[in-house]
């Protein structure tokens, strides 16, 4: 008998199609590479499942003002840098450590499963920042009022997670 049970396909799409997330991954696109024409970012989007039109993606980079302009290899597209910042806050960024040393209380693990607690009203801006880290290979965060849950892959990306923001507050 044929083996008939279904495993989770590795491209499983983990992105929605919906405008502000095709956009979001647009400018990250534009901000990663260097994209030269309207064809090869169809091509990249198309390589992560996101179909779209012509005359679509032509409206979607209007509506993140992006421009094409002369780069050392030819001419790309660029967008604003308040674009840039809205959708990945660049690894390097320096404000982290002092938004962990003004916020973060205490660091814990619960298996996969990084808890973080902040005074009152500061978790949803840590986790804001923390959301739009590339630093950190988080699945996903909630927050509430002082209180962030951060899932991770692993208890041992947890562990590193939560061992690096107590480092870095320390650093702020």
């Amino acid at each position: 008998m044929a083996n008939t049970s279904t495993r989770p396909n590795r491209t499983t799409r983990t992105t929605p199609t919906s405008v502000a997330a095709r956009r979001a991954r647009i400018a990250a696109l534009i901000v990663e590479r260097e994209i030269a024409s309207q064809e090869d970012l169809g091509r990249l989007l198309a390589d992560d499942g996101i179909t779209v039109t012509q005359a679509t993606l032509s409206r979607d980079l209007d509506a993140l003002g992006a421009v094409k302009q002369a780069s050392e290899t030819g001419s790309r597209y660029f967008v604003p840098q308040q674009v840039q910042r809205d959708t990945s806050l660049p690894s390097s960024d320096h404000t982290l450590p002092r938004i962990l040393n003004e916020t973060l209380l205490k660091a814990e693990v619960a298996q996969n499963i990084a808890v973080l607690h902040t005074p009152p009203g500061a978790a949803q801006y840590l986790a804001g920042h923390l959301d739009r880290s590339t630093d950190f290979p988080v699945v996903g965060t909630v927050a509430g009022d002082d209180t962030i849950i951060i899932v991770m892959r692993t208890e041992n990306d947890a562990k590193n997670l939560c061992a690096t923001l107590l480092t870095l507050s320390e650093k702020g």
